[in-house]
């Protein structure tokens, strides 16, 4: 068999566990429209899940990921993802999540290996830290400084509507820190 046959009955055997839990009452509402409280802006990474990591039903969280969860408002997926988050589904929050041992950023710190649309999407990008988790949060930052800068998300802050959130979550840890002007701070585990 190939990968792609293994993956497509793995994918298949999911859909049936899924079908035995599925919280049927739940998906019946849903089908009237969504309400979610936070857009996610994450990593395409398929170690780091949202909705895993916060306990989310379907419903609570709108969610962009991307390689590197970058945060590039002239991009008309990343742009389009905040606009409709914050005007027409009245978020309360944004948050932008980092993790360890990204490869984004990894790339971004040696782009001279890299060809094709993933040079053009990293190649502007910046990281600052000697250590990969200094540079993981300080590209955190950045894309966080550039989704304030956005003229909606803007407004809807300045009115009190929106939040916005960093965070990082550890992998080899499980570790959950959120950044303020303070500094980073994990979240306490109970």
């Amino acid at each position: 068999m190939k990968k792609g046959e293994i993956a497509l009955e793995d994918l298949a055997k999911g859909y049936r566990t899924f079908l035995s839990r599925a919280d049927r009452d739940l998906y019946s509402r849903l089908c009237s429209g969504q309400s979610p409280h936070t857009l996610v802006i994450g990593c395409s990474d398929s170690r780091v899940v949202p909705e895993e990591i916060f306990s989310a039903k379907p419903g609570d969280l709108f969610v962009l990921r991307n390689v590197g969860n970058l945060c590039c408002i002239d991009n008309p997926s990343v742009a389009s993802a905040i606009e409709y988050a914050v005007e027409h589904l009245h978020v309360g929050r944004i948050l932008v999540l980092s993790h360890s041992d990204c490869g984004a950023v990894m790339a971004a710190r040696d782009p001279a290996h890299l060809d094709g649309a993933i040079r053009t999407w990293l190649c502007n990008e910046e990281c600052n830290g000697a250590q990969l988790e200094d540079a993981i949060k300080s590209w955190g930052i950045c894309q966080l400084e550039r989704v304030k800068s956005h003229p909606l998300v803007k407004k809807a802050c300045e009115d009190g509507r929106l939040d916005l959130t960093l965070a990082f979550f550890d992998l080899a840890s499980l570790r959950l820190e959120l950044y303020s002007d303070e500094g980073w701070h994990a979240v306490p585990r109970s």
